[in-house]
């Protein structure tokens, strides 16, 4: 007979479509429908999934009798094959994956009498569970083939037989049979190791579960004060609901995953396998897309989950504000009602950031739509982080997580808040330079700022503002800190050790803005200080000084000469002696790139003044090098040195000899008459000059020449020193030699008259 595709709405054939990659995690290839294309030849069909978006075929299956199939819960429909990676359609409705189910079986279950007869021989029959038998039925299950494993599976699902197993054990239990219970540890845990998706969904229906996870309180291997009552624990978890779910199926798979999480992590940590391990990981998976899907769909579920986080955080300001004016604070925000919003906004962020990046988009978009920012930022400068840790873990948990995931979210949130004095980049970074930080939140705000002030990262748009407004408003906190005495215990980090590294990341991802900052307020000055008195701040002094110098910039090497800013690091170096530690190393790596990349100015400083001790160490030849080099360096500065007083020289001797030739030179040469223009009077010009007239105006024009040419020697002959040999034909001395009138002619004659008037 045809198949013909069955009449289903689009929403419940819409699937994601998930393939297992070589990690055992599901890659999300895409979102579509699934049709069912009829091959009646053959009596089966293909499953075609096009993407919703681009049309762009994300599956072509045809499904066949030797490919083993399979249904997790009510919505996944798994399937591998041979040399084929495994592949599984998530289902937005139940109803949807039922009808495709059913159609599977109907082809996969069609086996011709040969198949069906080889199957009943291969089924196991399971003695009948009762007290007497479970040995028996612990040796049926313990001795099974590992290929014999599915007929296994088949059998304890058959007629609730694994409830009915339960009930034997509940009845063991009460009477106290400490060793049949403990062979109901072993079975069950040969069970479970099967790794089969059905016994999977039994065991942790709400149904048997409880008496299920009674039997792992009996591990033989576990004694005194080792044993583990599994029972107690979970009898006195509380399902507590921060988000108004109505979904009685998503209220069913968050109760399978705290379940299947517990017993992966806790009951059976130390037995399962790999295999196992990828199976109920698969499982948990699937649920957690399905809830962050869920949630993700229905904006009203986010804004009443921020409305909560809001009420707490106007709740804390109330009970502050009370305490400052000595009131009584009635309604404590401590409670968990105040807790519970920060930490399931944390839970499902930490839940999201293993989703796939499609879903991250959705989940975080939808948080930003919620005005999320907003209410972390109101949060951060109402709560203090020793006394409400909850509220800066949960926050700044969720913004390391969207950071990592798309740093341009957050970041056009700060630029938005510019102009406020509140501002969340404001209050990251007091808190970081602060005495009250919690020593767990110091990396995460480090982190949080690195990629927030990343210019790589920033949009070329908001580079230079952000920046600039960073350096002239929010920088000086950190600044302050290096002069801010601390009140700290001795296992907390320092906020001076914070503001130090702050100042190496500015320096390192910001070279113009940093530097001007640094020279202009003496930040190298002002950590080189803390030399002394904090030796914990030697390493990140050492960081900062070598970020700087990294730079190759001489500004930074000649502050540093300058100033003698080496010789506390240098005494300290020094005193340390020959002990290989951080301290050594650092210094040592400093020097020998300062003399790899030849920084003249500071090799020069450091052979100066600290050049006998230098000759004291020769554990490395690092000094000893750096000795060479600046020997090097002080004969070719000689060797320039004696080139450019040569140099001046000689121009002084060639400007001399312009000034003599100057002398020697014949007026009559230089002195060209312009060429005179043959023009009629009719050409609409001037008359035509007379030949006397021609010859008053050329001796006019020679002798305002003269002047102007007389004037400029003057203004030469004064710069010159009061006495020039030249040596040049006869060594004329011009202060003393006196110039012979009898060879000079008369216009010559009147030259010199001219000048010594």
């Amino acid at each position: 007979s045809r198949m013909t595709d069955a009449e289903s709405s689009p929403k419940e054939r819409r699937v994601k479509v998930y393939q297992l990659n070589e990690g055992g995690q599901w890659d999300d290839k895409g979102t579509g429908h699934v049709i069912l294309n009829p091959v009646a030849e053959e009596n089966t069909f293909f499953m075609v999934v096009r993407c919703e978006d681009t049309d762009q075929m994300l599956l072509e299956h045809k499904v066949m009798r030797d490919i083993d199939y399979g249904r997790q819960g009510d919505t996944i429909i798994t399937w591998c094959q041979e040399n084929n990676p495994d592949l599984a359609l998530s289902f937005q409705e139940a109803g949807g994956c039922t009808d495709v189910w059913n159609r599977i079986v109907a082809i996969i279950g069609t086996q011709d009498q040969e198949s069906s007869a080889a199957m009943q021989q291969m089924d196991i029959q399971l003695p009948e569970p009762n007290l007497d038998n479970v040995p028996e039925i612990l040796k049926s299950v313990t001795e099974t083939p590992a290929n014999h494993r599915e007929y296994l599976a088949t059998s304890l699902l058959q007629g609730n037989y694994l409830k009915k197993l339960l009930t034997v054990f509940q009845r063991v239990d009460r009477e106290g049979k400490s060793q049949v219970a403990q062979m109901f540890f072993e079975l069950f845990k040969h069970i479970v190791l099967l790794n089969e998706i059905q016994i999977y969904e039994v065991l942790f229906s709400d149904e048997i579960f409880n008496s299920m996870v009674a039997v792992f309180d009996y591990d033989p291997t576990l004694k005194g004060e080792r044993k583990m009552e599994h029972r107690r624990f979970l009898a006195s978890a509380k399902f507590k609901q921060v988000m108004d779910i109505k979904d009685p199926t998503l209220v069913k798979k968050i109760h399978e995953n705290y379940r299947m999480t517990y017993f992966k992590d806790v009951v059976l940590l130390r037995f399962l396998d790999d295999g196992a391990l990828n199976t109920l990981g698969s499982l948990i998976y699937y649920n957690n897309a399905t809830i962050v899907s869920h949630i993700t769909e229905y904006p009203e579920l986010v804004k009443g989950l921020f409305s909560k986080i809001n009420s707490a955080v106007s709740k804390i300001r109330d009970y502050e504000e009370k305490q400052k004016g000595h009131g009584e604070g009635k309604g404590s925000p401590k409670d968990v009602e105040s807790k519970d919003p920060f930490l399931f906004l944390q839970e499902l962020c930490n839940i999201v950031k293993q989703m796939q990046v499609p879903q991250r988009d959705s989940f975080y978009g939808a948080l930003v739509e919620a005005e999320v920012f907003n209410s972390i930022e109101d949060a951060l400068w109402v709560a203090l982080p020793r006394k409400y840790p909850w509220v800066w873990q949960a926050s700044v948990d969720v913004l390391h997580n969207m950071l990592i995931h798309d740093s341009a979210l957050l970041r056009g949130f700060l630029v938005s808040r510019i102009p406020s004095k509140k501002s969340l980049l404001t209050r990251l970074i007091t808190m970081i330079v602060s005495d009250d930080v919690t020593p767990g939140l110091v990396h995460q705000l480090g982190e949080i700022l690195r990629m927030v002030l990343d210019p790589d990262a920033m949009q070329s748009s908001d580079k230079d503002g952000f920046l600039d407004h960073f350096y002239k408003a929010d920088v000086a906190h950190i600044d302050f800190a290096l002069t801010k005495e601390a009140k700290i215990n001795l296992d907390d980090v320092h906020p001076k050790y914070n503001a130090l590294e702050l100042f190496s990341m500015c320096a390192k991802q910001h070279s113009y803005r940093a530097k001007r900052y640094i020279l202009d307020h003496g930040i190298l000055q002002k950590a080189v200080k803390l030399v002394g008195s904090e030796k914990r701040m030697v390493l990140s002094v050492i960081r900062l000084i070598r970020t700087c110098i990294g730079s190759k910039d001489e500004a930074y090497a000649k502050l540093i000469s300058r100033d003698r800013l080496f010789d506390p690091i240098i005494e300290l170096f020094v005193k340390n002696g020959a002990r290989y530690n951080l301290l050594n190393s650092n210094v040592i790596e400093m020097c020998e790139w300062i003399y790899r990349e030849n920084m003249k100015c500071l090799i020069s400083y450091l052979m100066q003044e600290h050049g006998p001790k230098f000759e004291k160490i020769t554990y490395v030849d690092t000094f000893r090098k750096m000795a060479t080099q600046y020997k090097n360096n002080s004969a070719q500065e000689s060797t320039l040195e004696n080139k450019e007083e040569k140099m001046q020289s000689s121009e002084q001797i060639d400007e001399a000899n312009c000034e003599y030739n100057y002398f020697e030179r014949n007026d009559d040469d230089d002195e060209e008459k312009p060429p005179m223009m043959d023009l009629d009077e009719d050409d609409g010009f001037m008359p035509r000059k007379t030949m006397e007239e021609d010859d008053k105006e050329d001796d006019l024009v020679a002798q305002i020449s003269r002047r102007q040419k007389t004037g400029k020697l003057r203004s030469k002959m004064n710069s010159l020193p009061k006495k020039i040999t030249v040596s040049r034909k006869n060594n004329l001395d011009l202060s003393t030699a006196p110039m012979d009138q009898s060879d000079q002619s008369p216009r010559k004659k009147r030259r010199v008259e001219e000048m010594k008037s």
